[in-house]
């Protein structure tokens, strides 16, 4: 049967999307719908989504309350924005450790647990159900400004399972050459993506991964604009941060490295243009564009190198209030691949990916949100493969309450339901949906 060459192979999505446990933590089943996935995204993508979340350590260097800079925990308003863009300063002589109270560090902990129950479904019948509470976490971390020079973040985490690991890390030379538009940043930095991953609702998993890991059907690369990539930040901005530009300059990570003096380089980039207005219902938008290309070795000498592109771009409204807005936000993107990557490839694989997300703010600290991703391949590797082959829709409701939030500590609960489909990738071509529902709580100080 034409793309049976790929199920075997899949080392990314179809993988994931079998046994529903690349995003879904340990406790899923392998069901009778493919083999079991190698673990180096399971853990990954959740873990590395986990490790992002609101800091009240800020609020306390600051003297300001916690939506000074969110607009619900832990998604950044405006001034929170330009405060990131600063470099986590306010600019105001406060920013200086020696400013500050001298019993002050920039250190945070996070707490979570989460109960979650899977139903998996092949083909319109069930084949597994499982539920229970997953394995709880403990972060210790630092984040922030030490002088009005030089900014950092070190964050490891430790799970209950054992499992530890060690959140992206850098350090960043504020203004270089006395200006906002040169600050630069070394170590393994997230790219600036416009939803971002690790500022959104759903703490257990953002099921960005979705769209942002994704990796077309057969590939050997492991690249994904999801995960920090170790190498060199370059972004600027203007004061209130209407516009700002971000480029990097990386090694993929994860890339095998023999034989190669700069392996495996990668470059992403985007621009942001936003444009606010004084009356009327529409209060805020924000245009930007993206893109990444980056390379993957193959064969046995990592020098010979094969390119993957990924191309965006992005549309924010701020509907109703300035407080408490109603915000919409649409993402489009897509991505080609050499066919090299790709085992018996026949032709370069190309897809085109969306998402819309939606986000109701009804009285802070409460939140209402929604989210759709759809991915459609739009040529396969392999010629002969069903074209929608891996495709992939993506449905999420959820609400998300603070019980406390205040300079000291984050208290916050939410509930969250999702349904995933990827299409023709059981045994037979029969297609593959999860229906999760997921209720956590989470304690920030």
């Amino acid at each position: 049967m034409p793309g049976t060459e790929l199920v075997g192979s899949w080392n990314n999505v179809a993988r994931a999307a079998l046994v529903a446990a690349a995003f879904a933590g340990p406790g899923v089943a392998k069901a009778d719908t493919g083999p079991a996935p190698a673990g180096w995204m399971d853990a990954a993508v959740r873990r590395y989504v986990e490790a992002h979340r609101e800091i009240p350590a800020f609020a306390r260097k600051y003297g300001m309350k916690c939506s000074a800079c969110h607009l619900a925990v832990p998604v950044l308003n405006q001034f929170g924005q330009a405060f990131k863009d600063n470099g986590y300063r306010m600019k105001n002589g406060t920013d200086d450790l020696r400013a500050n109270d001298p019993a002050y560090w920039p250190l945070f902990a996070w707490l979570w647990k989460d109960y979650e129950v899977d139903v998996q479904r092949v083909g319109g019948r069930t084949v597994q159900n499982t539920g229970g509470i997953s394995n709880g976490a403990v972060v210790l971390g630092g984040l922030g400004a030490i002088s009005d020079k030089v900014s950092f973040r070190f964050v490891p985490l430790i799970y209950e399972d054992g499992a530890t690991i060690v959140d992206h890390g850098w350090i960043r030379y504020n203004q270089a050459f006395g200006s906002d538009w040169f600050n630069i940043k070394v170590g393994s930095a997230e790219l600036d993506l416009p939803i971002n991953p690790g500022r959104e609702y759903n703490m257990g998993a953002s099921r960005f991964a979705v769209l942002y890991a994704y990796s077309v059907p057969g590939s050997i690369s492991r690249f994904s604009v999801l995960f920090p990539q170790p190498g060199v930040e370059i972004m600027g901005h203007d004061l209130g941060s209407r516009n700002r530009y971000s480029v990097n300059l990386f090694n993929t990570g994860g890339a095998p490295r023999a034989h190669c003096v700069l392996c495996s380089p990668g470059i992403f980039g985007r621009v942001t243009h936003r444009q606010e207005f004084a009356t009327g219902f529409l209060r805020a938008v924000r245009a930007g564009v993206f893109g990444a290309y980056t390379t993957w070795p193959v064969g046995p000498d990592t020098s010979d190198l094969k390119g993957q592109q990924r191309l965006g771009g992005d549309v924010e409204l701020w509907l109703g209030s300035d407080v408490l807005p109603l915000r919409a936000t649409l993402m489009a993107m897509t991505g080609r691949d050499d066919r090299a990557l790709v085992p018996a490839a026949t032709q370069d694989p190309t897809f085109n990916a969306g998402m819309l997300q939606l986000e109701y703010v009804p009285k802070l600290p409460l939140v209402f949100y929604t989210r759709l991703q759809v991915i459609r391949n739009q040529r396969q590797a392999i010629a002969g493969t069903p074209g929608d082959f891996g495709d992939q829709d993506f449905q999420l409701v959820g609400v998300r309450h603070a019980l406390e939030l205040n300079s000291r500590f984050a208290w916050l609960l939410e509930l969250t339901y999702w349904r995933w489909t990827i299409k023709h990738v059981a045994p037979g071509g029969a297609n593959v949906t999860n229906h999760t529902v997921w209720l956590g709580t989470h304690l920030d100080f």
